[in-house]
């Protein structure tokens, strides 16, 4: 079980990171229409995939921090290894679509 102290800590520098997602994402959507780079759409949709991972690594950590209770007698850390699967799996989808858009 992770500490009280350190839960807040990794919560805050989450936010941070999911903040800096998003604005890089809103620059790179921009960059993309004013210039109709494919190269930096393609980089701005793989940005999609970090805020979206942001998001959920951001919920995980508010539900891992939360204290056992009667149903979690362990507490509820696992919520943060759910969350790498997700991102994970997001990584993979996300490259099978850029593979697919390059052959087609």
């Amino acid at each position: 079980m992770v500490s009280a102290d350190r839960a807040k800590t990794n919560l805050r520098l989450q936010k941070i990171v999911t903040a800096i997602a998003v604005i890089l994402f809103i620059f790179k959507i921009l960059a993309w229409y004013l210039t109709r780079s494919v190269a930096i759409l393609t980089d701005a949709l793989e940005s999609t995939v970090n805020v979206v991972a942001g998001f959920i690594s951001l919920y995980s950590l508010f539900i891992a921090a939360k204290p056992r209770d009667e149903n979690h007698p362990y507490g509820h850390g696992k919520a943060e290894f759910l969350s790498a699967a997700v991102e994970g799996s997001l990584v993979i989808l996300a490259s099978f679509f850029i593979v697919y858009e390059a052959i087609y």
